[in-house]
């Protein structure tokens, strides 16, 4: 039998409500499924079909993970199931999501659809980020972004792109996304939107002191290199919106494409394309809408 590990935002305000309705749903489904240990602290019981297990069992033995969250519960179990590269499949309790595709409502359908392989399984690029000094790797699916480390005046990031200079940015900070993350931060910041499977990344300044310093795409085969240089004599280093660390100015941080994939199960319902045009409103007429409201 498939087994199916389930994780959970347990900040959800709704999770208490969802999971129970979602165990009934599946009491008589051909599938075994797991809960991490973690997940007691908001239930007592469980029941007898569903195996409560330590997170690395449930990692290692899972054929499909359902993430019940937002887009930030899949960026936290994405970097949990590393490069096992089992499929997730995110079932959205938040708001603005572009990675949780599924819902409440649709999550047991979804489970059966994607066993008898009727639903596409997407491969999200993965930003692989090594610091001077660090042994570890950290891997990431959205972006990685330096900043001033709450300094009043701007910091200087100078950039290569396979050894080849590409500019010293004097800015607030800088974002280097994946495609997957030019709907986040990189978004928000006046990158472009980029489609999930471009191979590709987005190098985007924070703010640059030059308004001719503008967001470049450029090749994800290609390695990045910054250097950061501030009158603090610091800097901040964030992925995936988690802080990383603090670090001495001169620091090199050298950023290219991880060996494996963050697999992401996709619904026909919530195609990339259709998920742009609800979230950002594309296609509405605002002056009729705005005239309808006075």
């Amino acid at each position: 039998m498939p087994k199916v590990g389930i994780l959970a935002n347990t900040k959800k305000p709704l999770i208490k409500e969802v999971l129970p309705a979602f165990f009934e749903e599946v009491k008589s489904s051909p599938y075994v499924f797991q809960v991490p240990e973690y997940l007691r602290s908001i239930f007592s019981n469980f029941p007898d079909y569903i195996k409560v297990v330590d997170e690395k069992k449930l990692l290692d033995n899972s054929e499909l993970i359902i993430s019940f969250g937002g887009d930030g519960t899949i960026l936290r179990n994405a970097r949990l199931i590393g490069q096992r590269e089992i499929p997730i499949l995110g079932v959205n309790l938040g708001g603005l999501g572009f990675l949780t595709t599924s819902s409440v409502k649709m999550a047991r359908l979804h489970v059966d659809e994607y066993f008898t392989q009727q639903l596409n399984v997407e491969k999200r690029t993965v930003l692989g980020v090594k610091i001077e000094g660090e042994k570890d790797v950290h891997f990431l699916l959205n972006d990685l972004v330096v900043d001033k480390a709450g300094f009043s005046r701007l910091i200087k990031i100078t950039t290569y792109i396979d050894k080849k200079l590409l500019n010293s940015y004097i800015a607030d900070g800088l974002i280097v996304s994946t495609p997957t993350g030019s709907t986040a931060y990189s978004l928000a910041n006046g990158g472009p939107i980029v489609v999930p499977l471009t191979n590709a990344f987005i190098i985007n300044p924070i703010c640059p002191h030059t308004l001719s310093n503008r967001p470049i795409v450029v090749s994800d085969h290609t390695k990045i290199t910054l250097t950061i240089e501030s009158e603090k004599g610091e800097f901040n280093v964030f992925g995936d919106g988690q802080m990383i660390g603090t670090y001495p100015e001169g620091t090199s941080v050298s950023l290219q494409k991880a060996e494996y994939h963050v697999h992401l199960v996709q619904v026909p319902e919530q195609e990339f394309y259709t998920i742009l045009r609800e979230k950002l409103g594309w296609g509405e007429d605002f002056r009729k809408k705005n005239k309808s409201e006075k």
